[in-house]
């Protein structure tokens, strides 16, 4: 998690939105305009484009690899949708349009703030660690690139799961729970803290093991480093298991297949503000500190 400011400006920038958002799409052609301006092509994914009136470009999922960087107008669930497919020579910055953002912190009023910065080449860059998640073996096998958290869990009237955790080869333990978070400190401010995970600080290299409403009570929220590799697996039976991959892409699990987690090779260059620590966030986001009544 270092910081560091690009060299150059970006020739072309990618532009996503929220596509239920109005605001979203009339701060995104004023983007537009700006860049052009600037003489910098802005490039809309092709879920954007006529909301931007731009022509349709790569697809969400694809708009980071064929610019040079990326802002995302929306809230964090439209981030993390664009973020899969950036690899880290791309930066992504965010701005909330919702009411709730902790990778979507620049804020409305500092949109055009981040514009001219980005478009001078000043921007202040933060990396953050992923995860590489590899589900099954063979032909069957598939790999994800995650941000925030991998999720075992079950169906809505499914038996209580039997999940085994083996970190570094060796067994940790059998969680019997609803289910399983596996969350990167980026990640421990979203489904984990729900679940009462920890919260832990982006710029350590860890990962969170959280069970989700496990019937063990000495079956506690745990912090591992991130170097280490996580192989999990659940028990056979008749419940339905899905494998959720930050909130977004899911996919069904088969009981006993193995699901293998470990610290991915490419982090996620993260676009901050300067001003913002990640403390300052915490409390915006939070509400800490802030008297009652």
């Amino acid at each position: 998690m270092h910081g560091e400011i690009p060299k150059l400006p970006p020739k072309r920038v990618g532009l996503a939105v929220k596509l239920s958002s109005r605001e979203a799409a009339e701060l995104g052609r004023e983007f537009v305009r700006e860049f052009e301006r600037r003489g910098i092509a802005p490039v809309a994914d092709a879920e954007s484009a006529g909301a931007l009136g731009l022509p349709a470009g790569p697809l969400r999922a694809e708009l980071g690899r064929n610019v040079d960087a990326v802002v995302v107008l929306g809230g964090d669930g439209t981030f993390l949708s664009v973020s899969r497919g950036c690899p880290s020579t791309t930066p992504v910055a965010g701005v909330n349009m919702g009411t709730l953002g902790f990778l979507t912190e620049h804020s409305r009023d500092d949109a055009f703030t981040l514009l001219d910065d980005l478009a001078a080449g000043r921007v202040l860059i933060e990396r953050r660690d992923r995860l590489r998640v590899v589900v099954g073996d063979g032909p069957a096998r598939h790999e994800f690139l995650v941000l925030n958290d991998v999720v075992i869990n079950k169906a809505a009237l499914a038996r209580i799961l039997t999940i085994n955790v083996e970190i570094n080869g060796e067994f940790l333990s059998r969680y019997h729970a609803d289910g399983l978070i596996l969350a990167t400190p980026t990640g421990s401010t979203a489904y984990n803290l729900s679940a009462g995970g920890p919260i832990v600080h982006p710029g350590l290299s860890a990962m969170l093991v959280t069970p989700i409403c496990s019937h063990t009570l000495t079956n506690r929220p745990l912090v591992v480093p991130l170097e280490w590799r996580t192989r999990i697996w659940v028990d056979g039976g008749d419940e339905e298991i899905y494998l959720t991959l930050d909130g977004q892409l899911g996919l069904p699990l088969a009981a006993g297949e193995r699901v293998e987690v470990a610290k991915a090779a490419d982090p996620l260059s993260l676009i901050r503000v300067p001003s913002a620590s990640f403390f300052s966030i915490l409390h915006q986001k939070l509400k800490w500190g802030e008297r009652e009544g």
